[in-house]
């Protein structure tokens, strides 16, 4: 069993740029760090960006899911490997409200969870690959470990690393090369409403390719659309 130390936080700039890129713009700009869509919100309409806290949980062992709650801090993102188990639930009610109440502002689980009506009533935005009743136990192997290496959706994610998450889907995100892709993703958001009107008002799909906003806003200005 490894327990490393909680990892650097994200900058509040940071994640408050990333809360309004949603993961569907950030994937018109990159390609790696999607997680398994097979990993999907417990309940709609959610959304969550944090600094990843990692947790490994093989076995069906939750021994360090404690450790894992007491080291949470506010805007922490919690991501659990339970190595895509879907019989046996590694999260439910209780952790889920310890969790909320350190600050966390979500959890993503490879494998499964349960109580998904309770976590819906709390507003905890959970996304895990299934739905289940049974419910692994404390068995003290020894094994797994908290702030480590791990796997989530076919992503390696790195306690420290920015998670970005909705109802379309997770991408992990290296610290190194979150302001990069900020940019990038500010640029594709800004076209967005002047995308919407220029459809709205019957011009042509075709036209909007390659068009910054500026481009689009003047395009409507020409047609008296804006």
């Amino acid at each position: 069993m490894t327990v490393n130390a909680h990892p650097p936080k994200l900058s509040a700039e940071l994640i408050e740029r990333y809360k309004a890129l949603p993961p569907a713009t950030i994937g018109h700009i990159i390609n790696e760090g999607f997680v398994d869509t097979a990993i999907r919100p417990v309940y709609r309409r959610l959304s969550a960006v944090g600094t990843a806290v990692t947790l490994k949980l093989p076995g069906g062992d939750l021994s360090l899911n404690r450790a894992a709650i007491d080291q949470l801090q506010p805007g922490d993102m919690l991501v659990i490997d339970f190595g895509g188990q879907t019989q046996m639930a590694c999260w439910g009610e209780m952790t889920s409200l310890a969790a909320k109440m350190k600050g966390c502002v979500g959890v993503s689980v490879d494998g499964a969870v349960t109580d998904v009506v309770e976590i819906e009533d709390q507003k905890m935005p959970t996304f895990a690959r299934a739905a289940s009743a049974l419910v692994g136990r404390r068995l003290d192997s020894g094994a797994g470990g908290l702030n480590v290496s791990i796997s989530c959706g076919g992503v390696a994610v790195h306690a420290g690393d920015l998670i970005v998450a909705d109802d379309n889907g997770i991408v992990v995100i290296p610290p190194k090369e979150a302001e990069d892709v900020a940019a990038r993703a500010r640029a594709a958001e800004d076209r967005a409403p002047f995308q919407r009107i220029w459809l709205e008002r019957g011009g042509s799909l075709a036209d909007l390719g390659g068009k910054e906003a500026d481009d689009i806003r003047r395009m409507l200005q020409e047609r008296d659309w804006a």
